[in-house]
Formats: C-alpha cells, sequence, structure tokens
C-alpha cells in the first residue's frame, strides 16, 4: 500500500507492508518497526539526536498528567477540529512531538468537540522527534500516530502531503514543516504570550516589564486566524521547574534560585498562548 512517506535512503516512494507494518521502496530498501515501537528514518551514524534525561521526561509526563494544562489542550484541540472538519482524510504532523501528549490529548477531546467521531477516524497521526526515549515514552502510552525519528532537516514525507501540522512546545525552525504541508493546508502554531509564566519571570528577570508580542514568523507563511488561550493554575515548586524547562528558561536559572523556586508555591500561576492558524502564502 503506497504512503506519504518516501525512502531516507534513494528518495522513492515508500509502501506499507501491513502484516509486517515494514516500510519499502522499489530499490528495496526496508524500513521495520523496532521493538520499541516506531519506525526509525536515520540513516548517518553520525546522527545524535536530541534525547532529554529520564527525569526531564519523567517530570514533564507527571506535569501534563496533572491537569494543569486541560484548559490549554481544550481549546486547542477546538481549533484542530474546526481545521479538520469537512474534509475526508486528514493527515496530521505533529513536529517535535516530545512524548505524544498533544496527540494523545487532540485524539480524545475532538472527539468529544466539534470534530465527529466518523470524521476522527478519517485522521492519521503522525509524529517526529529527534529523541527516541521521548519516541520510546509516546509509543508505551499508547499514542495513536505512526511515530518516526528522523532528522528535523530533512523529513522523510513526501511535498505537499500533509494536510494540517501542528508545533507545540517547540520553534518551527527551517522549511521542511512547510514543504510538506499541502497548498491549502494548516500550520497550527503554538506560542507564549506575553504575560506567560508572569509570576515565575519576576523571579528570573529584574524590573520586568510587559512587551508587545513578537512574532518572529517564516516570509512565506500568512495569519489566518489567532486564538488568545489564557488561564491561570496554582502550580508546586516541582512544577514550575517544570514549567521553566518546558519553555526554555531553566538556563537563565542558577542553582540558589533553583533551589529558591522549589520552596515555594505559586497561587494562581498565569498561562498566557497565542494558537497560530497559518497558512502558505
Amino acid at each position: 500500500m503506497d504512503s506519504i512517506l518516501v525512502c531516507p535512503i534513494c528518495a522513492e516512494s515508500l509502501q506499507l507492508h501491513e502484516q509486517s507494518q515494514g516500510y519499502y521502496c522499489n530499490n528495496k530498501h526496508h524500513i521495520d518497526k523496532n521493538a520499541q515501537g516506531y519506525w526509525s528514518f536515520v540513516t548517518s551514524p553520525k546522527f545524535k539526536g536530541s534525547s532529554e534525561s529520564r527525569q526531564q521526561l519523567r517530570a514533564k509526563r507527571f506535569l501534563k498528567a496533572s491537569g494543569i494544562l486541560s484548559p490549554l489542550v481544550k481549546q486547542v484541540s477546538n481549533v484542530f477540529s474546526d481545521v479538520a472538519e469537512g474534509k475526508d482524510e486528514v493527515n496530521h504532523l505533529n513536529y517535535q512531538c516530545n512524548d505524544g501528549f498533544y496527540i494523545r490529548s487532540l485524539s480524545t477531546l475532538s472527539t468529544l468537540s466539534t470534530l465527529s467521531a466518523q470524521a476522527e477516524d478519517n485522521v492519521t497521526h503522525w509524529g517526529v522527534s529527534e529523541a527516541d526515549n521521548a519516541l520510546f515514552a509516546a509509543s508505551k502510552d499508547t499514542t495513536p500516530a505512526n511515530l518516526l525519528l528522523t532528522p528535523f532537516k530533512k523529513l522523510p514525507f513526501k511535498s505537499d502531503a500533509i494536510d494540517i501540522v501542528t508545533v507545540f512546545e517547540a520553534q518551527l525552525k527551517g522549511k521542511e514543516c512547510l514543504r510538506v504541508l499541502k497548498p491549502d493546508g494548516a500550520l497550527l502554531l503554538l506560542v507564549p504570550g506575553a504575560r506567560h509564566l508572569w509570576q515565575l519571570k519576576q523571579k528570573i528577570y529584574q524590573n520586568l516589564l510587559e512587551k508587545p508580542q513578537q512574532l518572529n514568523l517564516p516570509k512565506d507563511v500568512e495569519i489566518i486566524n489567532t486564538t488568545e488561550i489564557k488561564f491561570n493554575a496554582d502550580v508546586s515548586g516541582e512544577q514550575a521547574i517544570t514549567l521553566l524547562d518546558m519553555n526554555n528558561l531553566s538556563w537563565r536559572v542558577n542553582d540558589e534560585l533553583a533551589h529558591q523556586i522549589k520552596q515555594t508555591s505559586f497561587e494562581q500561576l498565569e498561562f498566557d498562548y497565542v494558537l497560530l492558524h497559518l497558512k502558505k502564502r
């Protein structure tokens, strides 16, 4: 059965052998699903990936499982459902999927929102990562997606093959996400708002001032819609440290400040996101 994937060795189209769940091309290159539950499209022995420590992965999984981000994933799911509704078949790519949390959330919540259960059955989720231990965690949590270990600089998808690309907890780098996106496809990009984690940032930056948000977007995309997602939640010190890590702020925190934050409870911490619905120009 033909797929939207291309061989990482010769760039020929890949076909899926349904019985073995392995991919192969006409040049007899094979990519089998490994025992950890994902496919590796890595061909270079010099590829090092970007695996996180077990402690980091565990902390992030515990935080997400706590329900703190429930208001976020609910609104993200509503937007995803609106974009997917009306399409006969949807290929969804979660770029830098980490442990698959957002894919699992979208798959579960979409059927409870505007996207019908029948339509959700027509959504095929793909998750790509450079971190093999994150994909192993995603597989272990039965993430309903095709999970691929692949370098981000060259995604193993045909051009114009993906209906929806989502980018959460990550930066949009390079042009691969746009290359694989269909001309009428949607790119959903989640970015922090001006007051995201405000009380935490006050611990890091002196004389913190609220500044207008500046979006650093590729020139070849345009904004279709923006959705502001704001909510407050009580957060423990340990969860605060994890949130700093998830938002690329932990490098600004020395050991003394980290110890101080761990001993502090943050009541009604501000969460401020903007979900951008983008398309190719």
